[in-house]
C-alpha cells in the first residue's frame, strides 16, 4: 500500500496556501470597504462647508466626482466578492480532498493494524496447535 503521509502533508501545505490567499483577499475587500467609509465622511463634512463661499462653488464638482469614485469602489468591491467566492470554492474543493486523503490514510492504518493482529492471532493459534498435539503425544 502506497503512504499517504507525504501527499497528506502536502495537500495541508496547499491549503494553508490557498487560505492565505483567501485572507488577503478580504484584507483588500476590507481596505476597499474602509475608503468607501472615508469617502463617505469626506462628503459629509464637505456638504457641511456648503455655506461658505467657495464650498458653495465648488461643492456641485466634488460631489459628481466622489460619486463616480464610490461607484468605482464599490465595482472594486464587487469584484473583489466574486474572487473571494471562487477563492472559497477552491478552498472548500482542496478541504475536501485532504480530508478524503486523511480518511482513507486512517482506514489503511487500521487495515494494517487488523491483519497485524490477524497474523499475530495465526501464530497464537499455531503455537496452541502444537503444544495441544505435544501432549497428545506425551
Amino acid at each position: 500500500m502506497a503512504d499517504l503521509s507525504g501527499i497528506i502533508r502536502f495537500r495541508k501545505w496547499e491549503l494553508d496556501e490557498k487560505r492565505r490567499e483567501l485572507a488577503v483577499l478580504f484584507e483588500e475587500r476590507n481596505a476597499i470597504e474602509h475608503r468607501i467609509e472615508l469617502l463617505d465622511q469626506e462628503m459629509l463634512e464637505q456638504q457641511s462647508m456648503k455655506d461658505s463661499d467657495i464650498g458653495s462653488v465648488t461643492l456641485g464638482a466634488y460631489i459628481e466626482g466622489a460619486r463616480k469614485k464610490r461607484a468605482w469602489l464599490l465595482e472594486d468591491m464587487r469584484k473583489k466578492d466574486t474572487d473571494i467566492e471562487a477563492k472559497q470554492e477552491v478552498v472548500s474543493d482542496a478541504f475536501r480532498e485532504l480530508k478524503t486523503l486523511e480518511i482513507a490514510e486512517r482506514r489503511q492504518q487500521e487495515r494494517a493494524r487488523q491483519e497485524i493482529a490477524r497474523q499475530e492471532q495465526a501464530e497464537l493459534d499455531e503455537l496452541g496447535l502444537q503444544a495441544y498435539e505435544k501432549r497428545l503425544k506425551e
